[in-house]
């Protein structure tokens, strides 16, 4: 009964979350898209359970795949929104709140203080097609100071909502807002792969992309700090064979932890529980 309700859990949460979100803010689109989510990470979490062995990690690519035509297709074309970090950022320079915002303050920002970057375990759209891509053998390590180019794009994508809107003086409302937005999402979403499929190759890491350009994860690893769903150690003693380091997309020491017996606070963990899947004395 415990197992069944673990999986149903994120359905019944996503139909709670668009309760909420119709009686406050009362858009239609709200009871597809929360719903969707939850149910796609329900049924991720089923074939986790009936799955065997490494079998299970095919659980959640499904899972993230499902959620990706929901919000990189449906809420752009029927609502003509933008949800890439630029376009949000260009709305709340001239006190738009639209979907995208929401969007962003629900996953990214508010929420990630409850399930830190879960998102990017389960539910990002670029995630989602790097995560399938057919690369086999030992990741080649990415240098911590090139990491530190996601700095870089940071800027860049918040530099130019405010070039636009203090230094040009885009019309938003009438040059953008319904207009561009869909275009600059899909645009802004197509150099996300056009650089994170190259990466991935390079490095021969489907999450290179997450380390080295992806700005989104820099915001949420502030809330992310002080989540309160963490992947943790259980009673069983960790015996220190690598397993949980070698699966972990994100490259975070999960056996020191482990073996200390404390949870993961790496703000790198995007909570896809690999980990957890491989450990073979069940230690996580």
């Amino acid at each position: 009964m415990k197992t069944a309700f673990r999986i149903i859990l994120p359905f019944i949460i996503g139909i709670i979350v668009w309760l909420i979100m119709e009686i406050t803010i009362g858009w239609w689109g709200f009871r597809v898209i929360f719903p969707w989510i939850g149910f796609s990470i329900s049924v991720g979490n089923l074939l986790r359970r009936v799955l065997k062995g490494k079998k299970k990690l095919i659980g959640r690519k499904i899972a993230i795949l499902m959620v990706l035509p929901c919000l990189l297709l449906f809420v752009p074309i029927v609502n003509h929104e933008n949800f890439q970090l630029g376009g949000v950022f260009l709305l709340v320079l001239v006190g738009f709140i639209g979907k995208g915002v929401i969007h962003y303050a629900i996953a990214k920002i508010f929420g990630p203080l409850i399930w830190g970057r879960g998102f990017c375990g389960w539910a990002c759209w670029t995630g989602a097609i790097l995560d399938w891509l057919p690369i086999t053998g030992k990741k080649k390590e990415i240098p911590e100071k090139a990491k530190n180019f996601r700095y870089i794009s940071l800027i860049i994508s918040l530099a130019i909502p405010i070039y636009l809107v203090f230094v040009i003086n885009y019309n938003v409302y009438e040059d953008y807002l319904h207009k561009m937005e869909m275009i600059w999402m899909f645009a802004g979403n197509a150099l996300y792969y056009a650089i994170g499929i190259p990466l991935a190759f390079i490095y021969n890491d489907r999450r290179a992309f997450c380390k080295l350009a992806c700005p989104v994860g820099l915001i949420m690893k502030v809330p992310a700090s002080v989540s309160i769903i963490k992947i943790k150690p259980k009673q069983n003693d960790c015996i220190e064979c690598g397993a949980c380091n070698k699966i972990c997309p994100m490259d975070i020491d999960v056996m020191s932890y482990i073996k200390n017996k404390k949870p993961i606070t790496n703000t790198e963990c995007i909570l896809c529980s690999s980990c957890r899947i491989v450990c073979p004395v069940n230690a996580i």
